[in-house]
């Protein structure tokens, strides 16, 4: 169980490099320097209060420390929703959406597999997020966006 409960650190950690959005509607696209600008300071707010969770010490605290992990990146990704990147970086903005949207539903199975006690199901959900975010780490580090990899 120590094993998953590190494991779930590192996966907290890995959502924060699963922000990304739906790059605003409409509306001037911002440069590529204001996009990487913008977003990168969205992902350090957010980081500092994913640092700010407290470890759990028990896989019953997994699903609340889960809950409020996801309650922080949802709020993370409403704001970059809102940036409208440069055209030329829309695809891949897309895939980190993708990928966000991946990592995120790991969570929701992970916080599930916890309240149900399930081992195996915490273990798999540990690693289709770790997964998840490192694809979507991998797409930040190509947008430029250094602060919202893990």
């Amino acid at each position: 169980m120590r094993a998953a409960l590190v494991a779930l650190l590192g996966l907290v950690v890995l959502l924060a490099a699963a922000c990304g959005g739906g790059g605003g509607g409409g509306g001037d696209r911002l440069t590529k320097g204001e996009f990487q600008d913008r977003a990168n300071a969205i992902c350090d707010k957010y980081q500092q209060q994913l640092n700010a969770l407290d470890s759990p010490t028990s896989l019953d605290e997994i699903p609340d420390l889960v809950d409020q992990a996801l309650e922080i990146l949802n709020k993370e990704i409403d704001e970059i929703s809102a940036l409208n990147p440069p055209e030329e970086l829309q695809s891949q903005f897309d895939e980190l959406i993708a990928e966000s949207g991946k990592t995120k539903e790991a969570a929701t199975d992970l916080s599930a597999a916890a309240k149900a006690n399930d081992q195996q199901a915490v273990q798999k959900a540990l690693d289709e997020g770790n997964a998840a975010s490192q694809k979507a780490d991998q797409v930040a580090g190509r947008l430029g966006l250094d602060s919202c990899t893990g």
